[in-house]
């Protein structure tokens, strides 16, 4: 079977759609791709939201530590992300033997947060792992102690029926560790997740991290998502 990289930007608005579609749940996703024949004064008329509030700018390619290579911009204004991306548009960067030059962004709101949670749905041959953590963001690695996992066999619908004992009984060992106040809200946003899995014929769906904002919905900072063709 064959299986294709999502980008980030896609992956989001694929989410919210689905979280809309299956659940009716609007989640606060709001994103812009930017690439360098981009016009700013057409993208700010398409997305007004850009000018209403601060963002996070990172390349949108399929890499990661862009943290660690002056590629991600925090809190920014609109000119300031112009500015941002405009500087670092076609920089050459090397990740992992590789060199390129950056050549697409994605813009979205930037969310003050405390907590960051980890989640990764992956399919198997045989069944689908399912791994959460309290301890999701930069340091996961460093924190894999910290994560649960639970296998689902792929004899077992994760739709229809089957969803709410997986909410109730599969999932439960994933936030068993959460205050009690909590787990509720963690555990259905995580069905969910695994429906939205399923409905999209993906193989993986990797939040991390995932927050949640002022209003309590649920936030995805990052999201790697890889999809059967």
């Amino acid at each position: 079977m064959a299986r294709k990289k999502v980008r980030e930007y896609t992956g989001k608005r694929l989410l919210k759609a689905a979280m809309k579609r299956l659940f009716g749940l609007e989640l606060p996703i709001h994103v812009a791709q930017v690439k360098a024949d981009t016009n700013f004064i057409e993208l700010l008329e398409q997305h007004a939201w850009l000018n209403q509030t601060k963002l996070v700018v990172k390349p949108d390619m399929l890499f990661g530590q862009r943290g660690k290579n002056d590629l991600v911009g925090l809190n920014l204004s609109y000119p300031e992300a112009e500015e941002f991306i405009k500087a670092r548009m076609g920089k050459q960067v090397t990740i992992k033997g590789c060199t390129g030059p950056v050549n697409t962004f994605v813009v979205e709101p930037f969310v003050p947060h405390k907590e960051e949670y980890y989640l990764c749905i992956q399919s198997n041959r045989l069944d689908i792992d399912v791994s959460f953590s309290t301890a999701g963001g930069v340091e996961i690695e460093e924190n894999w102690d910290k994560v649960k996992t639970i296998n689902i066999p792929t004899a077992e619908s994760i739709t229809g029926d089957v969803l709410a004992p997986l909410s109730s009984d599969v999932l439960a060992p994933l936030v068993s560790g959460l205050p009690l106040e909590l787990r509720p809200t963690i555990e259905a946003f995580l069905a969910n997740c695994l429906a939205v899995f399923d409905d999209l014929d993906a193989t993986l769906l990797e939040m991390n991290p995932f927050t949640f904002d002022g209003n309590g919905m649920p936030f995805p900072l990052d999201i790697r998502m890889v999809s059967a063709l």
